[in-house]
């Protein structure tokens, strides 16, 4: 759920921004073009191409204060305060480009919210968008004092802020480019993707379209299985016999990727559906010869690795949340070292000492699972969403374009094929009436909203890549392409750059398919390349 936010001076190759039509004047970025009752403005400028400016006012788990983007289109900075409440507000920065497309477009956040998500903005920006972004009601992603006491602030992040970010934001847009009409969208990952749905929801004219990447939907059981996997492998007793040390993570995981990788035709490092297997730890227990004795699982560490593939269950004993999937990154719940006790994973200490209890000494360290339990009955703020009813979003004509990784660390992948099915029956549509309104895209060898060693790139995360602007290679087009013309996407081609880095070029493409079809590798040609993928159903 990017539970810390990592920003850096945002960088992108300047190319021509695609279908504009509108030019505003300098001038007209003024306070006063925008302030209206409720809107405050804090400042507005115009910002000239190839600008690096300042984000002073940005905190240090958002990346501040020293933080700086790159401005890569003309346009009108604008920052305001909405209030929300007697106690409570949200901010919104605004960049609306000079070469406007007739389009708006609103960002989420993630981990516990709290950090405006400017290279999105950036990237909406420079593809011609009215690009939107809020600090969902509070400054920071790391803390809980912003929470202790404020059940409006708690609101804010939990269902408000984005609906707040739409109507404000479109006031904006009407004022400064003095047009009426114009289609919306959402953009979100992880928190944000939980938002996204979410909104579409409770406020489902807000927007034309949505992407939504690893939509933290259950986000309660999601944050609270970090303690409950943590505890299965023996945390925090760390001179248990039962507890599997950090540096073990890696070769377990390794040997599962070993293991699995090529029974999808090519072995790459990645295991395309690791949701189709069951890894049985026993086969690293010293004495197989598999690891070497000082990573070599005892008999009570292959059974604490065999419990942290298992599905979370309430204290009923229903099964509440898919199992972690073999083959991902371990770290959000292994990486709890001999020198500090308390829980790495921050978020669940942050948002249940300042959301649940309201109480700044609960600590992870006196955790069981009927915390979870209490905290899905409270819910506050509604942050627990995952209503599968999309009647009212679907009747108005609704897009949703939503991808997941299949290598997620963070959120399960498995959650989001579990909701898909949810939604399905909640609405009693086929797979074709599904496809009508709601597409999801699985991506082997993508991490949480970002990176990994698949072809996961298609303009969701870090810097557009200029000449990938199309709907088949960019989700964001692809859904103005579907909500304005009718073309669902049939595909979605990731791309992965040498280092992560389009500057440096691409290094292998994959198509990739609407769930529930999958990618397959036709068995001759250069895996690398796109067009050796075909979609096929699991059953062909």
């Amino acid at each position: 759920m990017r539970s810390s936010h990592f920003y850096f001076v945002i960088l992108a190759a300047a190319g021509p921004v695609r279908a504009l039509n509108c030019k505003p004047r300098a001038e007209e970025c003024t306070a006063e073009t925008f302030a209206s009752d409720g809107i405050v403005v804090e400042s507005a400028s115009h910002e000239a191409i190839g600008t690096l400016i300042p984000l002073p006012d940005t905190v240090a788990s958002c990346g501040g204060p020293s933080l700086q983007a790159n401005i890569t289109a003309s346009l009108c900075r604008v920052v305001v305060n909405v209030a929300t409440s007697d106690s409570s507000s949200v901010r919104i920065e605004a960049w609306l480009p000079d070469q406007w497309n007739n389009r708006f477009l609103a960002t989420g956040g993630g981990g516990i919210g709290g950090c405006i998500d400017y290279e999105t903005m950036q990237n909406g920006a420079f593809m011609g968008f009215a690009a939107f972004g809020t600090n969902g009601g509070h400054d920071g992603s790391a803390g809980h004092d912003f929470f202790l006491g404020h059940p409006e602030v708690i609101n804010d992040f939990g269902h408000r802020s984005i609906h707040i970010e739409a109507e404000a934001g479109k006031k904006m847009v009407r004022k400064y480019y003095n047009q009426k009409d114009f289609k919306s969208y959402y953009q979100g990952c992880s928190t944000g993707g939980r938002q996204g749905f979410q909104t579409a929801q409770m406020f489902p004219d807000d927007f034309d379209g949505i992407l939504v990447g690893a939509p933290a939907v259950d986000w309660l059981r999601i944050v609270a299985s970090k303690a409950v996997l943590a505890g299965r492998i023996g945390w925090p007793n760390f001179d248990s016999q039962a507890y599997v040390r950090p540096e073990q993570w890696p070769a377990i995981v390794a040997k599962q990727i070993e293991l699995f990788d090529a029974l999808d035709g090519v072995k790459d490092g990645i295991i395309d559906n690791p949701t189709d297997f069951r890894f049985d730890a026993s086969l690293l227990a010293c004495g197989t010869g598999i690891l070497n004795n000082s990573l070599c699982l005892t008999g009570e560490q292959v059974l604490s690795v065999n419990k942290a593939y298992e599905p979370l269950a309430d204290t009923t004993g229903r099964i509440v949340y898919p199992p972690f999937e073999i083959g991902s990154n371990t770290a959000v719940f292994s990486q709890n070292q001999m020198n500090g006790t308390e829980l790495a994973y921050r978020v669940l200490d942050d948002f249940w000492r300042g959301a649940v209890y309201n109480d700044s000494n609960w600590s992870s360290l006196n955790w069981d699972d009927s915390q979870m339990d209490f905290a899905v009955h409270l819910n506050p703020g509604g942050v627990g969403f995952k209503d599968p009813d999309f009647t009212q979003y679907h009747a108005r004509g609704g897009k949703i374009l939503a991808y997941h990784g299949r290598s997620d660390q963070t959120v399960t992948s498995k959650l989001s094929s579990e909701y898909f099915a949810e939604i399905q029956a909640a609405l009693n549509f086929s797979t074709e009436e599904m496809h009508s309104f709601y597409n999801l895209f699985f991506i082997p060898g993508h991490e949480h909203c970002r990176n990994g060693p698949g072809a996961w790139n298609f303009g969701q995360a870090g810097v557009v890549d200029p000449d990938r602007l199309d709907p088949v290679n960019n989700a964001l087009m692809a859904l103005t392409e579907w909500v304005e013309k009718g073309s669902p996407p049939t595909v979605l081609v990731g791309a992965k750059y040498v280092n992560d880095d389009h500057t440096q070029g691409i290094e292998a493409e994959r198509m990739h398919c609407p769930y529930p079809l999958r990618s397959v590798w036709n068995g001759k040609d250069d895996p690398k390349r796109r067009d050796s993928w075909t979609c096929q159903s699991p059953f062909d």
